[in-house]
């Protein structure tokens, strides 16, 4: 007896549909992840990211809930400045100890993005939290929480980063790994509270107020207050404009010390070139290093470029810096050979290498020159003081 068996086009065509329906509703959740910035940013080449301190509108509504990322950067770097074993360099950031292996960064972060409410608690230790950090808060580099006010304003409070300059403090999130003159002086960290309104996707703005200018604690009766744009016309272009209004002075000293502090940066992004160029301008009141009744003023700027080839798996890179406080209105006692005080004065050139395997993974090699004027030999190499310095630093980061 043969046996007979019997299909029906119906039950198939069932199969096929519900295959077809799977199949559909997985390509559209691959092409919404594709197409979220968060995730993107979350992977994808970070220079300039941080300059980014506003995102856009869209972003800031945009929810990913809680999210939890780490950072890990190690170094080894000589420095032609002959200084004791395990010494901080002077104008210590990243890289700072010479002839020792050493870690610049290890960073844990944790963020919520809501509709209504975010915050961000960001912890880490190092050499980069060790030489250039609060010490009273020497682990915290940022935490603040927010909430969102209305459609397009949100308010956030708390310890934050700077959002000055397109280098960061973390290595990273820049061209190279070492951190211009420029940078070392602007504020690292600041504490008190921002009102950001979303204008548009392209324009926002901010006003700010906090406790002093590169400090969490408050060191007099008075506050820094701050006023910032943000401008990115498209996906490749970002600029800034900010200007911090301080007085640094104690309350005993028995008269003001107004200081006005102006940035502006401007940044290109684009799969083959990064470019970012940057101006500052400050003035002090009471500050003349001659005469201690007279304004001063400081002047600085800088530029880099990265070249990416081989789909940015390879790049190479290049910084030019200016630097010029000679009233030390940001860079203290800086005293030469004869201890006599001088006012910094200088310019740099660096450049570099970098090879990336993955988007979130770089290896380094860079060699930097710092010339001080010549009044300013306060680098000490071969048994005699000198205004120059060569540092040479590879670096290696991960982040995930």
């Amino acid at each position: 007896m043969g046996l007979v068996f019997i299909t029906s086009n119906n039950a198939w065509s069932q199969v096929d549909s519900t295959q077809h329906k799977i199949h559909a509703r997985l390509k559209k959740i691959e092409n919404e992840l594709k197409s979220n910035p968060n995730l993107k940013k979350d992977y994808e080449d970070l220079t300039f990211y941080y300059s980014q301190m506003f995102k856009n509108k869209v972003d800031s509504q945009r929810t990913h809930a809680f999210k939890v990322t780490g950072y890990i950067d190690a170094y080894l770097a000589h420095y032609s400045d002959q200084l004791k074993v395990g010494e901080f360099q002077k104008f210590p950031t990243s890289a700072p100890i010479s002839n020792a292996f050493s870690l610049n960064m290890v960073m844990v972060s944790a963020s919520y993005q809501d509709e209504k409410a975010r915050g961000v608690v960001t912890i880490h230790a190092g050499d980069i939290a060790t030489c250039a950090w609060s010490t009273k808060y020497n682990f915290i580099q940022e935490a603040y929480a927010g909430i969102r006010m209305a459609k397009n304003t949100w308010l956030d409070a708390g310890f934050f980063r700077t959002h000055l300059g397109f280098e960061s403090i973390q290595p990273r999130e820049n061209i190279g790994s070492s951190i211009a003159l420029t940078t070392y002086y602007e504020p690292y960290y600041l504490s008190g509270a921002k009102l950001t309104h979303y204008l548009n996707k392209k324009v926002s703005i901010q006003i700010s107020a906090f406790n002093g200018f590169n400090t969490f604690l408050a060191i007099n009766r008075k506050k820094t207050y701050g006023f910032s744009i943000f401008y990115e016309p498209n996906a490749h272009v970002l600029a800034t404009y900010n200007v911090l209004l301080s007085d640094n002075a104690a309350d005993t000293l028995g008269y003001n010390q107004q200081r006005v502090y102006q940035n502006f940066y401007l940044a290109y992004k684009s799969k083959k070139l990064d470019i970012g160029f940057e101006a500052n301008f400050g003035l002090q009141q009471h500050t003349g290093l001659v005469d201690s009744t007279k304004t001063a003023f400081m002047y600085s700027m800088l530029v880099a470029a990265k070249y990416k080839f081989n789909k940015g798996r390879y790049a190479a890179y290049g910084r030019a810096e200016w630097f010029n406080d000679q009233d030390e209105i940001l860079t203290g006692p800086v005293i030469n050979q004869y201890h006599t005080l001088v006012g910094l004065h200088a310019i740099g050139a660096t450049i570099g290498a970098e090879y990336k395997p993955m988007n979130n993974a770089f290896l380094r090699i860079e060699s930097r020159y710092l010339h001080l004027w010549n009044d300013e030999n306060i680098f000490y190499t071969h048994q005699k003081y000198t205004n120059v310095r060569l540092e040479i630093i590879g670096s290696l980061g991960v982040w995930f």
